[in-house]
């Protein structure tokens, strides 16, 4: 089966793209092939939307128009998966030139006629009944299999040695980060490893202002933290073997990275920010804290907590209660996509 990926520059939204590869994997032989979808520069996203629904139907003149591409130079694909909205506009019209191949989107669609999108997975229980939409977990390129299985944490006295894996984010759509929330969050790192014994491991990323980054590099000087990575030096994807610790906690910014823990089946702990706006990722979080992920115990693995608020007591005692998944998420996700490709879907 030939798989067209579509890419945008955000790595929250191609490793999605990358993660249905995988799964759409699990069903059948693929080749994937990938091509990056960079809008041209008239072409923003309320542009891409007025086109789409008042004068896109030549899919050629338009891919070209409002992507650089030349569709006749590809190769016909059985399936073109995306995420991120540049790749909305670009997935629909090269469905319709290849003569309606399923296009998968990970993510929700808004101000789109989504007629021609195969499947969209959402994030939010409550999107899962719009049409040619399932809910599932974020998809990702995480493989449980390329970790040991966590170190149980049942008791305070588990976590003396335990590895944590702390993933920083930074302001995003919809979440701000106030100075006395980065405060509170050296302060618990700090905490936590005085009084439980644990190693914490910490990453940065493209968004954590330089300051934050720096007070943490100034946290492994001294050494409370056992690695620390900057992503200002190390880069996308250096993050990848922070999965293999214990636990993960990850400020909640970060659906993407919150899920990442989650389907690497270690218990995750989201610190929230109080400058949240309610909307479609607190739905989908919220959801996600709710859902059993340990089968057969029905334990949680996901917490919430406050960070500007949380304290090292509250933060331990929420992390015992915390089981590892053991849910499937691939194979879940899998399942949800073979009716739309005419597959048949993986054993459970």
């Amino acid at each position: 089966m030939k798989l067209l990926v579509l890419r945008d520059k955000k790595p929250g939204h191609f490793n999605q793209a990358e993660g249905v590869a995988l799964a759409i994997g699990r069903l059948a032989p693929t080749e994937v092939a990938r091509l990056n979808i960079r809008p041209t520069w008239f072409a923003h996203d309320d542009v891409r939307k007025i086109i789409m629904r008042r004068y896109g139907r030549d899919a050629s003149k338009w891919l070209r128009s409002m992507y650089g591409i030349d569709a006749q130079s590809l190769e016909k694909p059985d399936v073109i998966v995306g995420s991120g909205r540049p790749t909305i506009a670009a997935g629909i019209l090269l469905s319709r030139f290849f003569g309606g191949v399923p296009f998968v989107y990970s993510g929700g669609i808004g101000g789109y006629d989504t007629r021609e999108v195969s499947l969209m997975i959402v994030a939010s229980p409550r999107a899962a009944g719009n049409p040619r939409s399932a809910w599932a977990p974020i998809p990702s390129i995480v493989d449980p299999d390329d970790y040991p299985a966590p170190r149980r944490l049942s008791t305070l006295a588990d976590l003396k040695g335990a590895e944590l894996a702390l993933l920083v984010g930074g302001t995003a759509y919809r979440k701000e980060w106030p100075q006395n929330e980065w405060d509170a969050l050296v302060r618990l790192v700090r905490d936590v490893a005085r009084e439980h014994g644990v190693r914490w491991r910490v990453t940065t990323s493209r968004r954590t202002p330089d300051e934050v980054g720096a007070r943490f590099a100034a946290l492994a000087g001294e050494g409370v933290l056992a690695e620390f990575i900057d992503y200002r030096s190390a880069g996308a994807g250096s993050a990848r073997a922070l999965f293999g610790a214990d636990a993960v906690v990850v400020t909640e910014d970060s659906m993407s990275m919150l899920v990442e823990g989650l389907t690497a089946r270690r218990p995750v702990i989201g610190l929230r920010s109080a400058k949240v706006h309610d909307g479609y990722a607190s739905e989908a979080i919220s959801a996600w804290a709710a859902k059993s992920w340990a089968a057969p115990s029905f334990a949680p693995s996901l917490a919430i907590l406050p960070l500007g608020t949380v304290n090292a007591e509250q933060f331990a005692n929420s992390l015992i209660m915390l089981e590892p998944p053991t849910l499937d998420v691939r194979g879940d996700l899998a399942r949800l996509i073979a009716p739309v490709l005419g597959l048949e879907g993986p054993a459970i």
